[in-house]
């Protein structure tokens, strides 16, 4: 199985309208009011750190609360515009899309995942994007596989995205040793090569809308799966100071958003952490 990339200058008409349409979802949901890109404005704040956790540790009560603010995110509308914003290439945001989006997948990723938790905090305070670590966890969690972790998600063209999944041999997954031979790699190209190419093999692994980029996000588990990733990379950034992509103005700037590839060199400037590292 492969993670499939979508050319929009062949994709079916529905798709090929997604970055249009997007256009008047941007200015209120996409553009996020964060401090500026200045490092001054990246001091650390005394505010509390949400932590985000191992999804296998949550109890019913977490599970339900999380699940309750996703789909309450789906049937206000919101989930719909998030969904199509991954759908929309021009953000260069995958290491397919040539070195430049190589660059961007980890930094755009973590503002993606953050703009997302946001909204979900919005409704229930107390919810934050759970990780799944399939290094370690080599199934779907059987509390995403009912109705409540597999919705109907209506995009911003109006057509249905209901998450289905089809998942491989559990050996196929990369296992503990695998995620410590990416994080022993010396530079971040090397690094991100190596993640993504994890990362791709995951999306194929679940299967179903997860493995076609321009659907993934509507199933919960992908950013469950991109907490993950993230959490890999956090690690990696502490143990490799002054290892970071190498993006030059415009390609620093992680459009939609106005944020910068410096201000994602610390999760403590969006306001999180990890339970724990690999």
């Amino acid at each position: 199985m492969t993670w499939l990339f979508v050319d929009m200058s062949t994709a079916e008409p529905g798709l090929v309208e997604i970055p249009q349409l997007l256009h008047e979802f941007r200015q209120q949901l996409f553009r996020t009011q964060l401090p500026d890109t200045h490092p001054a404005s990246f001091a650390a704040t005394t505010a509390p750190l949400i932590t985000r956790v191992d999804q296998a540790s949550l109890d019913a009560s977490a599970q339900a609360a999380f699940l309750a603010a996703y789909n309450t995110l789906n049937s206000q509308g919101w989930l719909g515009p998030f969904v199509a914003i991954h759908a929309d290439m021009s953000h260069r945001m995958h290491h397919s899309m040539g070195f430049v989006g190589a660059q961007r997948f980890l930094p755009w990723h973590r503002v993606y995942l953050h703009v997302l938790e946001q909204h979900l905090q919005s409704l229930n305070p107390a919810v934050s994007i759970p990780y799944w670590d399939w290094s370690t966890v080599h199934a779907i969690p059987s509390w995403l596989q009912g109705p409540e972790g597999m919705p109907t998600v209506t995009n911003v063209n109006g057509n249905n995205i209901t998450v289905v999944r089809s998942p491989d041999d559990p050996n196929q997954l990369p296992s503990p040793e695998d995620v410590q031979n990416i994080l022993g790699d010396p530079d971040f190209t090397t690094f991100e090569n190596d993640l993504e190419t994890a990362h791709d093999g995951v999306h194929a692994w679940v299967g179903g809308i997860m493995a076609i980029i321009p659907t993934a996000p509507a199933d919960p588990l992908f950013w469950m799966h991109h907490a993950n990733v993230d959490r890999i990379w956090t690690s990696w950034q502490r143990n490799n100071p002054g290892e970071n992509p190498s993006l030059n103005p415009p390609d620093d700037t992680l459009d939609p958003w106005t944020d910068t590839e410096l201000k994602t060199r610390q999760v403590s400037n969006y306001g999180y952490q990890y339970d724990a590292l690999p």
